[in-house]
C-alpha cells in the first residue's frame, strides 16, 4: 500500500479569506466503499479543475473528490490571490524547454482567465495586470533580461520595462518594474467555493473531512470507507511532497500580513489599477491590495517579522496602518520551479505539484493535463514530458536547504541596502545551481 500522507507539515494559521467569504455548505465525510471511474484526492485548485475537466470533456464519467478538512483548507485558500500564467516566468521556461515550447504554454496559461469567468461567480477577479519591481541596483538586469527574452520571442508585448515615474504605485525604493498583462488577482476563498459548486452542479461527487490514508492497489483508502477507481489523481500539493513519487518537490513556508482597510490608500501610494505586485528578491515579498481597500504583503521567507518589515520599508506612507491579519503555511517548490506532473510508473496513479507559491492560475492547466491522463487522452502538456532534476537524498537535502535559505536571505537583503553581500553567502548562493536544480534560485 502507497502511504499519502506523513508528518513532517505542521499546520498553518486560518487564512483572513476563509472568514471574508460567503458562508457555504460542506460536503458529508465518507462513510463506505464506493466506486469511481476517477478518484481525485485533494480539494484545492488542483484537484477541483481536474474533477471539473474531467466532468466536462465525459459527462458520465463517476469522479470522486476527496478532502481530508474543508475544500481549499491547503494552500489554495491561504494563498495571496495572484493569478497568472507564465508569461513572467519566460525565461526559465524557455530555458527548460526551448523558445518554441515555453512560447506553446504560456500562451495556453491565458486560458485561466475565461475558465475563472465562465465560473460565473465573484471570486473579486482584478484583471489588472501584474508587476515586478526592482528595489536595488541588482535587479536591474534580472529586470532587463525578462523584458530581452519576451522581445527575442517575438513576444515584447507581454514584458514591457517602466522607468521609475511610470510605475502605478509609490514607493521610495522602487527603481523599475517590468509589467506583465497576464496577472489578475482573486480571492482564494472565493474561487475555491465557486470551484465546488461547478464540479457539484456537474454531478461530481465531494467528500470533505475525509483524510486519505494511503492507495491500496485501485482503492483509495479512508479512515470510515474507501473509494474504488480506475484512475486515482494526487492533488494534494505540499502534502504530496512526502510522497516518494515526489523526490522532484521541498516544501518551503510563505507568510502573510493583512493590513486594516486603508480608506485613502490610492491617495498615500496609487495602485488605482490594482496590480499584483512582486520584488525581484530571490525570497521575494509579493503584495496587492483588497476589493476593501487592505494590503496583503507576503513573503515567501516565511517569517511574519520579514513580511511585516518588507511592508513597511516598501510603504513607509504606511506606517500608522494596523496589521489585522496573518498566517502561513506550507509551499511545494519543484526542483525547477515549473509544476511537476506524471504518472507512477507500473499504475494508475497521476499527480500534480511543484506550483513553487503560483499556483492559482496554472493549477488550471495541471487540471488539464491530470484530466487528460485520466481519461487515456494524448497529454501534449510540455510539463508532462520534460526532465525534472532529484533533489538530493534526506537528510542532505533538509541540511543544503538551510544552508541555502540563509545564504539567499543573506544576499537579499545586501542587495536591497545596497551593500556587497558576504562571500560565503554568494559561494552557498550558487550550490543550487551547481546542482542543476533552481530551487529559491532566479
Amino acid at each position: 500500500m502507497k502511504r499519502l500522507y506523513g508528518r513532517g507539515l505542521h499546520g498553518s494559521t486560518r487564512p483572513w479569506w476563509r472568514d471574508e467569504a460567503p458562508p457555504d455548505e460542506t460536503s458529508p465525510p465518507l462513510e463506505e466503499t464506493i466506486d469511481a471511474d476517477v478518484a481525485v484526492v485533494g480539494g484545492g485548485f488542483t484537484g477541483l479543475w481536474t474533477a471539473l475537466e474531467v466532468k466536462r470533456r465525459q459527462p458520465s464519467a463517476r469522479v470522486v473528490v476527496l478532502e481530508a478538512g474543508r475544500c481549499g483548507d491547503g494552500a489554495s485558500g491561504r494563498n495571496g490571490g495572484f493569478l497568472h500564467g507564465f508569461w513572467a516566468s519566460l525565461p526559465r521556461l524557455v530555458e527548460v524547454l526551448g523558445e518554441e515550447q515555453a512560447l506553446t504554454l504560456a500562451a495556453e496559461a491565458t486560458g485561466v482567465y475565461d475558465a475563472v469567468r465562465a465560473l460565473g461567480e465573484d471570486v473579486w477577479l482584478n484583471e489588472g495586470g501584474m508587476l515586478t519591481v526592482a528595489t536595488g541596483r541588482a535587479h536591474d538586469v534580472l529586470l532587463e533580461r525578462a523584458v530581452e527574452v519576451a522581445r527575442r520571442a517575438g513576444a515584447a508585448d507581454e514584458a514591457v520595462l517602466l522607468a521609475g515615474p511610470e510605475l502605478p504605485l509609490r514607493s521610495p525604493v522602487f527603481r523599475g518594474a517590468v509589467f506583465y498583462r497576464d496577472g489578475a488577482t482573486v480571492q482564494p476563498a472565493r474561487l475555491v467555493a465557486a470551484l465546488r459548486h461547478a464540479v457539484l452542479a456537474a454531478d461530481g461527487v465531494i467528500h470533505e473531512a475525509t483524510p486519505a490514508l494511503g492507495i491500496d492497489g485501485s482503492t483509495v483508502l479512508s479512515e470510515r470507507g474507501a473509494v474504488r477507481a480506475e484512475e486515482i489523481v494526487i492533488a494534494t500539493n505540499a502534502s504530496a511532497a512526502l510522497w516518494p513519487a515526489a523526490r522532484s518537490v521541498a516544501v518551503f513556508r510563505s507568510a502573510i500580513v493583512l493590513t486594516e482597510p486603508i480608506p485613502d490608500l490610492h491617495e498615500r501610494v496609487g495602485w488605482k489599477r490594482g496590480e499584483g505586485v512582486s520584488d525581484a528578491c530571490t525570497y521575494l515579498n509579493y503584495f496587492r491590495p483588497t476589493n476593501d481597500n487592505r494590503v496583503l504583503m507576503g513573503s515567501a521567507s516565511g517569517d511574519f517579522t520579514r513580511a511585516e518589515a518588507a511592508l513597511r520599508r516598501i510603504f513607509p506612507t504606511l506606517a500608522d496602518v494596523r496589521i489585522a491579519a496573518r498566517w502561513e503555511g506550507a509551499i511545494d517548490v519543484s526542483s525547477d520551479r515549473l509544476p511537476v506532473l506524471g504518472t507512477v510508473p507500473g499504475s494508475r496513479v497521476h499527480y500534480g505539484l511543484g506550483y513553487t507559491g503560483n499556483g492559482v492560475g496554472p493549477s488550471w492547466l495541471v487540471g488539464r493535463a491530470l484530466a487528460s491522463l485520466a481519461l487515456g487522452e494524448p497529454n501534449a502538456s510540455a510539463l508532462a514530458a520534460r526532465h525534472v532534476p532529484r533533489l538530493p537524498p534526506k537528510p542532505l537535502s533538509a541540511l543544503g536547504a538551510r544552508v541555502v535559505r540563509h545564504a539567499l536571505l543573506a544576499v537579499d537583503e545586501a542587495e536591497t541596502t545596497e551593500r556587497r553581500p558576504p562571500r560565503w553567502a554568494t559561494g552557498a548562493a550558487r550550490l543550487p545551481s551547481l546542482l542543476g536544480l533552481r530551487v529559491a534560485s532566479r
